[in-house]
Formats: C-alpha cells, sequence, structure tokens
C-alpha cells in the first residue's frame, strides 16, 4: 500500500475516533493548541493554507501558572492520587517548567501515586523501581522525564 493511502487511512480513522469519542477530541486539540514549533514557517506556506479553506487560529495564550487548573475527571481511584496522575505528565513538566518544579511537584506525591506515574508513563521498562521508597522513586521519575525530554529534543530538533 502507498504512504499517500496509509496517512489516508490513518487520518480517516483520527476523524472517525474524534467524531465518536469527545474525550479523545478535546485531547487531541489540546495537543495541537499546546504544539510550540520551532520552525520558522514562510508565510506564503501558511497563506495557501488559509487559501486552501483551513482556518489557522493561534494558540491561546498561557495563563499564570495558578491559572493553570485543568478540570479532574470523577474516578474510583483516591482523589489525591487521581488528581496527581490526571495533572501530571512528568516529561511535559519537565520540559515546561524545568527540573525543579518536577521535583517539587514529586515531592507532594504519596507512594503510590509515584508507582502510578511510573506505570501510566513506562517509566520504568527494566522494572528496577519495585524496592524504591518514595525520594529514590521520585528521583527516577526526574531522571527519566531529562532522559526523554533530551531524546525528544533530538528526534524532533530539524
Amino acid at each position: 500500500m502507498s504512504l499517500n493511502k496509509t496517512l489516508d487511512r490513518l487520518f480517516d480513522e483520527i476523524r472517525r475516533e474524534a467524531k465518536r469519542n469527545p474525550d479523545f477530541a478535546n485531547r487531541l486539540d489540546a495537543v495541537l493548541r499546546l504544539h510550540d514549533s520551532r520552525r520558522d514557517v514562510p508565510e506564503e506556506v501558511t497563506a495557501e493554507i488559509e487559501s486552501d479553506g483551513v482556518v489557522l487560529t493561534p494558540p491561546p495564550a498561557k495563563p499564570a501558572p495558578e491559572a493553570q487548573k485543568p478540570a479532574v475527571k470523577p474516578s474510583a481511584k483516591p482523589a489525591q492520587g487521581r488528581r496527581m496522575l490526571e495533572l501530571l505528565n512528568p516529561v511535559g513538566l519537565y520540559k515546561r517548567e524545568g527540573e525543579e518544579a518536577l521535583t517539587a511537584m514529586l515531592a507532594k506525591a504519596n507512594t503510590e501515586t509515584l508507582r502510578a506515574l511510573v506505570i501510566e508513563h513506562n517509566l520504568d521498562p527494566s522494572g528496577e523501581t519495585e524496592a524504591l521508597e518514595d525520594g529514590a522513586l521520585a528521583a527516577h521519575i526526574v531522571a527519566q522525564a531529562k532522559r526523554r525530554a533530551e531524546r525528544d529534543e533530538k528526534m524532533f530538533d530539524y
């Protein structure tokens, strides 16, 4: 199958899922709005896209940190641990606010929440965190977040 057909099928599936699943559509929209490209796109390319009927709107200005409190979905999991799990993407926080902010956020978490973050974000593929306590577990999460951020920086540096 050609690359064009494969991409068409992929994006058709994404469109269908976004229509069926409002949570998926919201998450997809959030990812696209938060993307901050480091590439300079020539004005003629932007004009061409706009003339094709695609409306380009710049991402909204980022609110002050205290105003960035995403809504928390109800869950059967304990409220504090679930809230931390939903709000915290260790790699994203590391990229946005740095190592100190991630370390401070993890210091507020209990062992159960730290382990849930490790599982949710697959931060322990080798299974070495089983015996770690809070401080060492948080340090492991920070180290993995840093590693992934550096990997992403190299991978998407174009």
